[in-house]
């Protein structure tokens, strides 16, 4: 089940507000198993066999957080290996033991058919925080096994973060702070990232599929292009969106979650994108990994190597595929000359826009064409720069019938800009736009976004989640 799913929206969704809000505020004990049991239903609608793996690492996780909080050593390393063992293994023993068949010499090596839990890269780091912040005693030990269970299992954040540290909701597990501004707030938050979702991704992806399904011989340098572009578009907005609706869930039942994207594709450098994208995944790297390695503060071979090990984990982690190795790479490499050359403070601002732009669209060619050899990555990012860039029988807008489609693309296009960030921030600092009559106007938006997103949802086949798979 994803949110933006009619059967979240008719009934998961009401049926859960109704019981959790006809419970008296003093009785949040109960509002708290609702949650739980909500959440339960939630993951096991889409993965029913594997809720006994999740309850059982967190079940044994709790057990042990009673002696990594006094510092037993053999605790946190037992604890890790609870939850990145199952990480590895129904992520990454495929990959592993294909690759360990090529290096024997036996490419044709039988690989094991093992479906991966929904959300476990995630759910497996936010309790990696949790384990970790104990142990260094940044956190008090929560005690109660059904709010630690609700920490890690609360359905907004389970299967695609943000990746929430745990001292980010402790006070909200025990008295959430459940009021009709949060509510209100809350909705405003899950209705937008509905529209992000339903209304630019959504149609921005299905330029992006039909192109790629098309032979690579038959999409000359224009359709390579737009196809990235749209691609482009649709992972911002299908998880930004995504994040949002998590963010307005947790604040309609009383949560505060953090920020998972600022704008990222607004930013000037390489270094300014990854402070806006993905913000707790790569919060979560930086404090670690990154630090604990010795961050900047080492030599700078050393510290080149803490950047190559931090992306390289960066890039497993989305997939266990080379492509995936070679994105996260591409980043560690750039980052390092941005910072050896100062590049950031020498480009002029929009200059370094543009470069931005164009480093992180080709970045998303590589990490979306992860189901082809590594050599057809290479031809298609050459067909981005003229390198066999014609066809003899070229695919076109018209051909796929994507023209109902791209008005939707240019509106994404559009809503990724700093032209649109400028203009969003004049209209919320008018003057024009408070009182009642703003207030009425925004609800109308509110309403129009949710029923065409609405009748999207129920005309279209297409709905699609890139991050669901990681």
């Amino acid at each position: 089940m994803v949110f933006s799913s009619l059967s979240f929206l008719v009934v998961f969704l009401p049926v859960l507000c109704i019981l959790y809000f006809i419970v008296p505020k003093n009785r949040n004990n109960i509002r708290q198993y609702i949650l739980l049991i909500f959440s339960l239903i939630f993951y096991g609608s889409g993965e029913p066999k594997y809720i006994f793996l999740i309850v059982a690492c967190i079940g044994l996780s709790w057990i042990l957080s009673k002696y990594v909080e006094k510092h037993a050593v053999w605790a946190l390393v037992l604890s890790v290996l609870i939850n990145i063992v199952p990480l590895i293994v129904t992520k990454y023993s495929g990959f592993i033991i294909k690759n360990i068949g090529l290096l024997a010499g036996h490419a044709d090596i039988s690989l094991p058919t093992i479906v991966m839990p929904i959300g476990i890269s995630f759910y497996t780091f936010q309790v990696l925080t949790y384990i970790v912040d104990l142990f260094n005693g940044k956190i008090v030990r929560q005690k109660n096994p059904l709010l630690f269970t609700l920490y890690i299992m609360f359905f907004p954040q389970l299967i695609a973060g943000p990746i929430v540290k745990y001292e980010e909701i402790a006070e909200s597990l025990k008295n959430p702070d459940v009021s009709p501004e949060n509510i209100k707030y809350g909705a405003g938050r899950f209705i937008i990232g509905l529209g992000k979702k339903v209304l630019l991704a959504n149609q921005a992806g299905f330029i992006a599929s039909s192109i790629l399904q098309c032979s690579m011989d038959s999409v000359n340098t224009g359709m390579a292009w737009l196809c990235v572009v749209a691609y482009t578009v649709q992972i911002y907005f299908d998880f930004s969106g995504y994040s949002e609706m998590a963010i307005g869930l947790g604040s309609i039942f009383g949560f505060h979650f953090p920020e998972n994207f600022k704008d990222p594709y607004i930013s000037t450098s390489v270094a300014e994108f990854w402070r806006r994208w993905h913000i707790t995944l790569g919060r979560f790297f930086r404090e670690y990994v990154y630090i604990p390695l010795g961050g900047n503060r080492v030599s700078t071979l050393r510290w080149m190597g803490n950047i190559f090990v931090v992306w390289a984990l960066t890039g497993l982690w989305h997939g266990a595929s080379w492509n995936f190795v070679i994105w996260g790479l591409y980043y560690g490499i750039l980052i390092t000359i941005e910072r050896l050359l100062g590049l950031n403070k020498k480009i002029p601002k929009p200059i370094g826009w543009i470069f931005t732009l164009v480093i992180v669209m080709v970045g998303w060619a590589i990490f979306m064409l992860d189901q082809v050899p590594i050599r057809e990555i290479g031809a298609f990012i050459g067909k981005l720069f003229f390198i066999n860039g014609h066809a003899s029988s070229p695919v076109t807008v018209s051909s796929l019938r994507l023209w109902s489609d791209m008005p939707f693309l240019a509106v994404g296009i559009f809503a990724s800009t700093p032209l649109w960030v400028w203009l969003r921030g004049k209209i919320s600092s008018s003057e024009k736009m408070t009182g009642t009559a703003a207030n009425v106007v925004s609800d109308i938006i509110m309403i129009g976004i949710f029923f065409f997103s609405m009748i999207f949802l129920m005309g279209g086949t297409y709905n699609p989640f890139i991050y669901f798979r990681f």
